[in-house]
Formats: structure tokens, sequence, C-alpha cells
């Protein structure tokens, strides 16, 4: 299995929890880091960690400038382009398993892995959340608008069609794009594309809006990062993996629990049905799944650190 994430220096603190939830619960997987101006002791620290683990990761270093005169935001920088880059960093490999960097995984991959993508570049989950203007912009609909964070990738097609280079000329003819990978992606694989289901890119901050499902991968997609904000959804996970870990990244600093607890206690009083919706949500996930994951996570970590 090979699994493959690309980062800057903002998402190191991810990376460390990424790899180590990917390996725990994928012990076969191989794994490869693109480092797109990862700072020089943010890799070594990195290479350690794997090393103490006994995790078998790769840094790959994006060539410089690879994304020059690519459409970038505060959020969405260079680094958001170099998953194109995986078919000509991965030759001998035929299909590879991308996860954004804000990413951990909760499950085995292996029915990820052993999927036929068949003439398909892709298999991912739909966004669900697109500015409809921006679909029409590509004529793309959203039932058809996969979320770019975790893809299935077809290295062999890709490269034998020059997808990366179709991909790398639509970004450049697309200035003023709001997600620009991610569109950009969708246009080309269009009709290409196999979908998945909700829980292998369950995305934290939307928990309230999906239908209920166990997660597989927890996508800390939008601003609420765990390794920055204490109450974000779902940073209970994240802390669980990045203690077990022993990971030197430190804990959140940034906590807005009182405002929060604050507002859901007014309006639960006030039977809004806004804040039911979260607090019946938050106690699914919490019992269902949040809560048994980390009893059994635990049990995990103890036997793989005896093994």
């Amino acid at each position: 299995m090979i699994i493959i994430s690309a980062s800057d220096n903002n998402f190191v603190p991810g990376l460390f929890t990424l790899v180590y939830s990917a390996w725990l619960h994928n012990r076969t997987a191989k794994l490869f880091i693109i480092s797109v101006g990862i700072e020089s002791d943010n890799i070594s620290l990195l290479l350690n960690f794997c090393r103490k683990h006994h995790i078998p990761c790769e840094i790959i270093r994006a060539p410089d400038g690879f994304a020059r005169g690519l459409p970038t935001t505060e959020q969405w920088t260079s680094a958001a382009y170099a998953r194109f880059l995986i078919p000509d960093f991965l030759q001998n490999e035929s299909k590879a398993i991308y996860l954004d960097a804000d990413a951990v995984v909760v499950s085995s991959l292996d029915d990820l892995w052993s999927m036929d993508l068949g003439d398909n570049l892709v298999a991912g989950v739909l966004d669900g959340f697109m500015d409809q203007g921006e679909l029409d912009s590509f004529e793309l609909t959203a039932d058809e608008y996969i979320n770019s964070g975790v893809l299935v990738m077809n290295l062999d097609v890709w490269r034998r069609e020059n997808i990366a280079d179709k991909m790398f000329q639509e970004a450049r003819r697309s200035k003023k794009i709001t997600f620009p990978d991610q569109t950009v992606l969708n246009s080309v694989a269009r009709g290409r594309v196999l979908l998945l289901g909700r829980e292998w890119n369950f995305c934290s901050g939307r928990y309230v809006s999906y239908e209920r499902k166990i997660p597989k991968i927890i996508h800390f997609s939008g601003h609420g990062k765990p390794w920055a904000l204490k109450n974000a959804p779902f940073a209970r996970i994240y802390n669980s993996y990045r203690i077990l870990s022993g990971s030197s990244v430190p804990a959140a600093y940034i906590d807005q629990k009182r405002i929060a607890v604050r507002k859901m206690v007014v309006g639960l009083v006030g039977l809004r049905k806004k804040y039911w919706r979260v607090a019946l949500a938050s106690m699914y996930y919490k019992f269902l799944f949040m809560d048994p994951h980390i009893r059994k996570l635990r049990k995990q970590v103890k036997a793989a650190h005896s093994a």
C-alpha cells in the first residue's frame, strides 16, 4: 500500500498525526511526504519520529517554482498543487492513496487500496458544499464534484495521458477560483471519477450536516485545525493520536470553549433547532464513535509498542 501526502510548513503539526495514524492502522503501508518548503528542522523532527516508530516514510522535495504562476490563496498555497506531481514522483507505482496533511486515519485503508479504478483517474468523496457560481463557471454539478483531500489515484493512467500537464494548464487559465487545485482536478477528471462513501473523507466541521456515519478518515478541513483550536470538532481524536504517538507537537493554544458552551446552553434552553441538531450529532459521535475508538486505540497502541 502506498500512502502519500503533501505539506508546506504550516501543516507540519498535522503531518505527525497523519503519518502515525496511517501507519498504525495500515502496518504494511509505505508512506511518502512531498515537502513544499518544509523547514529542514521540521523535516529532521519528522524523520526522527518515523525512525522511532519504525515507520517507513520517505520525504520527497518538490521542485522549486513548480507552481509559479498558479492561483493561490492564504488557505490554498502552492502545496495544494503538489498532488498533481505524484505520478512523476512515484514512477514505479500504479496506484496511490493521497491524504491531506490535516487528515487522521482511524481505520484500515485496505478497501481503498484494493478497489479497481478501471480507466478512471481518481476515486473520491463528494464535497457537497461548493459555491454554485464556481461550479457553473466550470460546468460542473454538485453531485459530481469531489473533495481533493482524500483521493485514490490511478497513476498509470495519469502518466499515459499526461494528466498532470492538463491540470497545470487548466490551473494557469483559471485565475479566479476559490479552491484552485480542487476545482481544476474536478474539471479535468470529469466523468472519470469513482465516488466513495462519506466515511472515507469525513470533514470534521460539517459533521452536523452529514448523514450519520462512523468515519474511516477524519479530515480537519477549513479553519478549525485541532493543533490550534482546543475545542475543534473531533479534536479529541486528533489529540489521542498526538499524545499516544509521543510526538513533540504541542497542544492547541486557542480556547473558545466558554463562549461555545454559553451559546449552546442558551440555544438549547430556547429550543432552537440549530443547537439541538448540534447537541444530538455531538452525542451520537461521542458515544458511538469517539469514546469507543479512543478506548480501542489505547489498547492498539500498547500492543504495537510492545510488539
